[in-house]
């Protein structure tokens, strides 16, 4: 037994150190920086959009009508909240103070929206009602009235006095609230956490756990689909805070370091992008900048390594466009190599999870049908869902035994009995479309039976069935000239399965078939 226990604390080890390995292994996207002509002397920093073509971001200048009182740490004012448009270039224009309602005379920053813009989350000293109660930070919110006016003000029920809040970041649902705290259950300095948000109402706080918080200071995080980005001082990087990379779920070990340009000696930090034009800010104090702390617009140039989408589809029959259960849809890469296989159900659907930035092909297989295959090209948008409808064509004839027959589904009887089941009404439709295609076509209908019961039994259950089949037909307006029916029993077999042959469930199966022979098609 303690050998046992030996070898699989060994063996989990050796898996650990391989995944840690594998995540040494993945490196960043590659990045274009710029210094932005918008920054000043002071601070400014922390940016958010605000819907795609406008920024919100904090900073210590002075402004007219805003209070220039200066904070004592850093001999500057305090801080407020900024508004300006983006430009294609990535800089931003025609700045101004952010509202009047929220920025108040103490410290302002990191702001978050709702996907609709009518609330906003944001980290300010404690201060409600005009009074200072104590320096700690802490998230507030604010609703919009329809003449603009921010009000409504409410501190969040998890901010407390014996500890920090702050910089929130909504995920695109606005379901999800992620914010940075030393609260109790922080692993290290400052950590990450999230809660839920349902029309007003906030969960219980969660620490995103130590594949992402560290013993160290963790700070602003940014949510992209499955990937959270953040900053952290932790050991192993360029200098003071740098910014990072993982997935959400923990599958990676280890967070990945965005690297040299976006990290520098100093400390870099408030990640944001649109992940459709690959653009977006930072902001660092790094060496050569404006002021204390500026803001940096990038594009990235490749993809990211750890970024993923999925695809759900459905499969439709081109004529009827009714969806088509059991066909089979593989995903094949640009080499021609299967990746993963499925089958429809019941609603013809399909799930594939896939990377971004590559080329597939969807193929799909079922009998009685053309096969498709369709090109699908991914983007570089992480977690974007991609949507696709696969049209198949399906045959209208096969040939077995040198007899030409209708491409029809086997008619389904109730046990024992010749009525028919109400999941055949579809295939027998298949066959008055065909009749009424080709206005000359005869055709003989043929039931036939396994051999696990009695030869005289098989033959007239078989025979009652053809004449069932044939006379639903012609009650759905089939001319009766153009139709026979007959019933096989166990005479034509397929497989060896006859009498006294002991043979699988499967394999007498192959034999309980129906089937619609072309006598004259011209």
């Amino acid at each position: 037994m303690k050998f046992l226990i030996t070898s699989f604390f060994i063996l989990h080890i050796l898996i650990l150190n391989a995944q840690i390995e594998r995540a040494d292994s993945i490196k960043a996207a590659e990045y274009s920086v710029k210094n932005l002509s918008a920054n000043t002397k002071y601070s400014d920093f922390g940016t958010t959009y605000m819907g795609k073509d406008k920024i919100v971001f904090s900073s210590s200048r002075k402004t007219s009508g805003i209070s220039n009182k200066k904070w004592k740490d850093n001999d500057q004012p305090f801080l407020d909240l900024y508004i300006g448009n983006v430009s294609e270039s990535g800089e931003v224009k025609n700045v101004k103070p952010f509202s009047t309602d929220v920025n108040s005379k103490y410290h302002d920053a990191f702001v978050a929206f709702s996907p609709d813009l009518k609330e906003v989350y944001f980290t300010s000293n404690n201060y409600l009602n005009g009074k200072l109660k104590s320096e700690n930070l802490k998230i507030f919110k604010a609703t919009v009235a329809p003449n603009g006016e921010w009000r409504d003000f409410v501190s969040l029920p998890f901010n407390s006095d014996d500890y920090d809040t702050g910089q929130p970041m909504l995920s695109d649902d606005g379901k999800k609230l992620y914010f940075v705290s030393n609260m109790p259950g922080t692993l290290g300095d400052t950590d990450i956490f999230v809660v839920d948000v349902n029309k007003g109402h906030y969960g219980k706080p969660i620490n995103l756990g130590s594949t992402i918080n560290s013993i160290s200071k963790e700070y602003t995080p940014y949510v992209d689909g499955d990937i959270i980005y953040f900053s952290s001082n932790r050991k192993g990087g360029k200098g003071g805070l740098d910014i990072y990379m993982t997935k959400l779920d923990g599958s990676l070990p280890k967070p990945i370091n965005l690297g040299e340009p976006m990290n520098s000696k100093g400390d870099d930090f408030s990640f944001i992008i649109d992940n459709v034009k690959l653009k977006g800010y930072f902001s660092s104090n790094r060496a050569r900048g404006e002021g204390d702390d500026d803001i940096y617009s990038f594009v990235q140039k490749t993809t990211i390594p750890i970024c993923d989408q999925i695809i759900t589809g459905v499969v439709k029959d081109k004529l009827t466009r009714l969806a088509v259960p059991n066909a089979f849809v593989s995903l094949v890469d640009a080499n021609g190599n299967r990746l993963r296989r499925v089958e429809t159900k019941f609603d013809g659907a399909f799930y594939f999870s896939l990377d971004c930035a590559t080329t597939y092909t969807l193929e799909v297989n079922k009998e009685g049908y053309f096969d498709v295959a369709t090109k699908l090209n991914t983007s570089s948008v992480n977690g974007f869902k991609n949507d696709e409808t696969l049209i198949i064509e399906e045959k209208e004839f096969f040939t077995r035994n040198g007899k030409e027959i209708l491409n029809v589904e086997n008619i389904r009887f109730e046990l024992n009995k010749s009525t028919i089941k109400k999941e055949s009404k579809r295939a027998l439709e298949k066959v008055l479309r065909l009749m009424k295609k080709y206005p000359k076509m005869e055709i003989e209908f043929g039931a036939h039976t396994d051999a696990r019961a009695g030869d005289a039994y098989n033959l007239n259950l078989s025979e009652s069935r053809a004449e069932e089949t044939v006379e639903y037909l012609i009650s759905q307006g089939l001319d009766f000239m153009r139709i026979t029916g007959k019933g096989f029993g166990e005479k034509e077999l397929l497989n060896k399965c006859a009498n006294s042959v002991k043979c699988t469930d499967s394999e007498h199966r192959v034999n309980k078939r129906t089937e619609f022979i072309v006598i004259k098609k011209e």
